[in-house]
């Protein structure tokens, strides 16, 4: 009976539709700017998908084979490549970037592993985790926060969302902004730290 290693199926999951996503993305988007006839959108998403298969038929097998000892920069993009996905998806509204921190401590958990990882160097490798998927965080955070005040009335977006019976004023929107961002950087942290301890602590690569 052949056995797959979970986390191994995770990383062919995540590398392989990184750059199918991507250029699927991408394509719309200059659809979106260069065409515009909707005819002709699902040609231009076909493409870019196409073309982000073929990035996949060349290169997938050697990025799983080398998958935890991959450039930091590579699965840095890859990580940025599906915050903007997520937060595209949901509107921009970044609450479930927050998820993708789990990910993050997954990976780098798995990879302190493979790479034998010293319990005294642990600490400085997952505090750069936390360092980047936090400030990766905030920067959508602030992202979100710009798209709320230059919208057309953020207030009324979040009372029609939340089913209010009162209106949001602007200082309202800014607590929300400001305090909601805090926590969602906060919980982020909290739960790429905590995905990383117990994968280290499980020893998933053994």
């Amino acid at each position: 009976m052949i056995r797959i290693k979970p986390e191994k199926f995770f990383s062919e999951l995540i590398i392989g539709f990184t750059f199918p996503l991507l250029i699927g993305l991408l394509s719309v988007i200059m659809w979106f700017y260069f065409d515009g006839i909707e005819r002709r959108a699902i040609f231009y998403v076909i493409a870019g998908f196409a073309a982000g298969l073929l990035i996949d038929l060349l290169y997938l097998r050697r990025w799983i084979d080398h998958r935890l000892k991959l450039p930091v920069y590579f699965v840095a993009f890859i990580y940025i490549v599906y915050n903007i996905l997520v937060f595209g998806f949901f509107m921009g509204f970044p609450v479930f970037n927050a998820f993708l921190g789990i990910f993050a401590g997954y990976y780098f958990g798995n990879r302190i592993c493979h790479k034998k990882v010293p319990p005294e160097g642990q600490a400085a490798i997952i505090n750069r985790v936390l360092m980047f998927t936090g400030l990766v965080m905030t920067f959508f955070c602030i992202a979100s926060g710009f798209l709320a005040f230059t919208g057309e009335g953020a207030g009324v977006e979040i009372k029609g969302l939340l089913g209010l019976g009162f209106d949001i004023t602007k200082p309202m929107v800014w607590a929300i902004v400001i305090i909601g961002g805090f926590l969602l950087i906060l919980l982020q942290v909290l739960l790429t730290r905590i995905t990383m301890i117990k994968t280290i602590k499980n020893n998933t690569c053994r």
